[in-house]
Formats: C-alpha cells, structure tokens, sequence
C-alpha cells in the first residue's frame, strides 16, 4: 500500500526512530537508587547506560532537530504556545534553584538541555500527526519506546541478572518505585486507547501485550498512583468510546464506587510505604503551608515533589506557576472539545491528559526535567490549543 512521501520518508521515518529512543532512554537512569534500595544493582552496561542516558537523550533531539531543519517543507506550520508557557515555566523555576542554592554551571546546564527538549518539541514533534491510520505517528513512537523499556525492566527481574526490588516494590531502572509505576501507567494507557482504535489482529496482540506489561509493572512497582492513573484513563477512553449511551451512567456509578471504596480504605499515610521517611501527609502539610504564603518567586526544585499543583507554587512562585496553570487549564479543556465522540484522536488525548491530571495530585513528575511521564506531558501539549 502507498503512503504519502510525508510518511514514508527517509527523514521522517529516522525522527520516530530518535523519539522512541528518547523515550526509551528518558527514564533509564538510578545515580542514587542504592540510598534508597540498599540492595539495588545493575550490570555494569546497564549502569553506564544510566549514566548516559540523558547525554543520549539530548544527542537524539539535536539530530532530530538538524533533519528537520535541514529538510524541513516550506511554507508556514502552526506551532502550540503552550509549549512556550511550559517553557518559561522550567525556566522560572530553574532560575529560583539558582537564587537560592544552585550554581551558575549546573544553571546553564539545565537551561541548555531544557531549551533542546522545548526546541525538540515545538519544531519536531508538534508537525507529526499524533494519531493517525498508518503506523507512522506519534502515538505509537511513544508506545514503542516505553514497551522496550518496560520489557528490559522486567527482563532484567525475571532473570535475576539485577536486583531491582526492594522492601517488596520494584525499583526497576529508575530512582523510586513510583516512577516506575508511573512509566507503567503511560504504557498502559497508551496500550489501551491504541487497541481499542485498531482493526488489525496483529497490532492488537502487540497491544495487549504493553497493556499487560504496563500494569504488571504497576503493581510491582507498589504504586497506587499509577494504578489509579491507568484506571482514569482507561474509563476516560471507555466513556467518550462507546456508542450505547445507556452504559455511560452505569460508567459513572462504577467511578463513583471506586472513588467512595478509595476514599474509604486508602489514607495518605498507607500511600507510602514504611520508613520511607516523608509521607504524603507530611510533605503536603509542608508544601501547602509554603504555597499558601503565595511567593511571587519560589524556591526551585527541591524537597518532595509528591503534588504537582502545589510544587508548581513552591518552586516556582505566583510568578513561574502562572505559565504553568495555563498548560493545565487548556488540557482540562480537552475534556470540552467539540471532536470528542467524532475524532478518535481527541479520545486519545482526552485518555492521556487524565492520567496525568489524576497522578499530578499524588506525584510532582511534571517538574522534572526527564521521564516518560513528563515527555508525554510535553508530547500533549503539542496537540492543545
């Protein structure tokens, strides 16, 4: 079957190629995993690996970026301002980290590779289709990258070639059980939206197959948030998917009972497990008593980031969490669009910006500066308006 030259060409063939790679290499990396798990290790390739990964990260945007520029069409594309606010917004917080305790080199060096991954996004990947019939869009970069990486996790633990769990929850190639679990809601998530879209048998195995991997590294990983973060996401693809509105409220009454069954039988402090140190319920005592003296600058990325929304004020200030609340306004409302129910693509995004809405109230992922997680948040605001 023929495919537009816009598919099938050589440059862009090799820019999904790099983006599964980035994806692949975005959460690859534990430098401080044996102070936590004490008996964390890897083989050494896998640790230089680690130590490589966001060098390998920012190699393949930069040459991602050279093909696009170098062989880019002529002729004016619209680019997301909202990649432009979430920007500023690492920038505004990178420049309170350097007013309060960091330094002018490890500043600059964060600018540099926050400015590659922005420039990366906002010329490379917001022309891609996000969601199309052939095999060549976004979505299914993304899916690749994070599946390989999923696999190797659980490779590694099934073989015994790493050790990878501690205290009961699996570590995996990350510094903390909740990131990986994490990893595992994206994989989930995007497994699931993808095989209810696809028509081939094939695809649908392959599908299924990250959909499972996704949430066994979920509930490995310990992770509550992540299985509540697959959940939501799933539901949000069910409910604006199906055609029979007469099961939409039976939909809703399942969301309502597991949010009454949650609120039951979950308290903060069982979200952590023991001797972990900072609990839920204390570091959001601690971060809403800063937040709530409304800084107009923050103090930067420091201390437990286990709630976006009230990091973003922390570290940030009015001033930073400004840029920052825009992103998320406009991915709230994704849920408003007029193509919901007439585009599958805005299901999708509707799926993803759940998932990350729910679990950015029990982690503060979208502050860093690498991850799976927050490259899919830079990755949906390409396709928000």
């Amino acid at each position: 079957m023929n495919r537009t030259t816009q598919h099938t060409d050589w440059k862009t063939i090799t820019i999904y190629f790099l983006m599964a790679v980035m994806v692949f290499f975005a959460s690859f990396r534990a430098p401080n995993a044996e102070a936590e798990a004490l008996s964390y290790s890897v083989p050494g390739y896998i640790g230089m690996l680690q130590n490589l990964s966001l060098l390998i990260v920012m190699v393949c945007a930069m040459i991602a970026l050279f093909l696009t520029f170098v062989y880019r069409k002529t002729g004016h594309t619209a680019r997301p301002n909202l990649l432009i606010y979430y920007y500023v917004f690492h920038l505004v917080v990178l420049a309170c980290d350097l007013a309060n305790s960091g330094t002018l080199e490890d500043f600059l060096t964060r600018v540099v590779f926050a400015t590659v991954v922005f420039l990366f996004f906002y010329y490379v990947v917001s022309p891609l289709p996000f969601y199309a019939a052939d095999r060549y869009h976004v979505l299914n970069a993304y899916f690749l990258g994070s599946l390989l990486f999923l696999l190797l996790n659980l490779g590694l633990h099934l073989t015994g070639v790493a050790s990878l769990i501690w205290k009961g929850r699996f570590f995996g190639l990350t510094t903390h059980p909740n990131f990986i679990g994490l990893c595992g809601a994206v994989t989930a998530a995007l497994s699931f939206a993808l095989f209810y879209g696809e028509k081939s048998g094939i695809g649908r195995v392959l599908y299924v197959i990250g959909l499972l991997a996704g949430l066994w590294v979920c509930i490995l990983s310990g992770s509550r948030t992540s299985l509540l973060g697959s959940a939501a996401s799933i539901v949000t693809v069910l409910f604006f998917s199906v055609k029979d509105y007469s099961l939409k409220p039976l939909l809703i009454l399942l969301i309502l009972l597991g949010s009454i069954l949650a609120i039951s039988y979950v308290d903060l402090q069982s979200l952590d497990y023991a001797n972990r140190g900072n609990t839920r319920e204390e570091t959001w005592a601690s971060m809403y008593q800063e937040a709530s003296q409304l800084p107009f600058f923050g103090r930067g990325r420091s201390g437990a980031t286990t709630n976006a929304y009230l990091f973003a004020v922390v570290a940030g200030g009015v001033f930073g969490a400004f840029f920052f609340f825009r992103t998320i306004f406009s991915a709230i409302g994704a849920f408003f669009s007029r193509n919901l129910g007439t585009h599958y693509s805005a299901v999708i995004r509707c799926s993803i910006v759940a998932l990350i809405l729910v679990t950015s109230m029990l982690e503060g992922y979208l502050l860093d500066a690498a991850g799976i997680p927050v490259f899919t948040y830079w990755m949906i605001l390409c396709y928000l308006k």
